[in-house]
């Protein structure tokens, strides 16, 4: 039997998977007192995606989501955002940060692919100990960081920026959390992978991206 609410979500993918540049909804933009930041807003088939440019941290975009389509089926509507922002934002040339927050979603409603994929970066990686759940050499923030930009964990990320002639790349983890791969959401994924039940992997952290200008001058 197939509920009401798998053929809801069922809908939501289908519509988001639809999308592109030209016909996801429109960006609303609002000044937020509270905050004292510039929220650019795209919601659309259930899922809301925002980029918080508040004014006290100039050159700083939180990202936040809840939507639980895929990121290459977000990834028209961060364009969209992407727009708005560059094309508008009076302190829009001064972006250099891009915070994500945690790479487990803030809401039930989100995507999970980035924890996913920062697990199985670990599990193939020879310098993570699976047993003790730590990195074999070195501290446990700089290997997250350094795996997610070697396994290339954010691939939908990369190519949103390129279309705005910049670059981006992980710059710092914070508060890695780490736990036996059986507790997390995603484990019948992971044993496809040969990941076993007791193998401690890192599946979070708090994510911070640099993002700079591609040079036009070439050497």
């Amino acid at each position: 039997m197939v509920n009401s609410a798998s053929l809801g979500h069922a809908a939501e993918l289908n519509a988001l998977s639809s999308y592109s540049a030209e016909t996801a909804s429109p960006v609303t933009i609002e000044q937020n007192v509270q905050w004292n930041a510039t929220i650019y807003n795209i919601s659309v088939a259930g899922c809301t995606i925002q980029w918080i440019a508040r004014n006290s941290e100039i050159g700083v975009i939180k990202h936040w989501s809840r939507c639980t389509a895929s990121l290459s089926d977000q990834l028209p509507l961060w364009e969209k955002i992407g727009v708005e922002f560059f094309s508008k934002d009076k302190n829009a040339p001064a972006f250099r940060t891009l915070f994500w927050g945690r790479l487990e979603p803030e809401t039930q409603n989100g995507s999970r692919e980035l924890s996913l994929r920062l697990v199985l970066a670990a599990y193939q990686s020879p310098g993570w100990d699976v047993k003790r759940g730590k990195p074999k050499s070195g501290d446990l923030n700089g290997f997250v960081r350094d795996i997610a930009n070697k396994k290339m964990i954010y691939p939908e990320l990369r190519e949103l920026f390129g279309r705005f002639q910049r670059t981006i790349v992980f710059s710092s983890a914070e508060k890695v959390l780490v736990t036996e791969a059986a507790k997390l959401p995603f484990y019948e994924q992971l044993k496809q992978q040969g990941v076993k039940a007791a193998d401690r992997l890192p599946f979070d952290c708090v994510a911070w991206f640099t993002v700079s200008h591609i040079s036009s001058h070439i050497q």
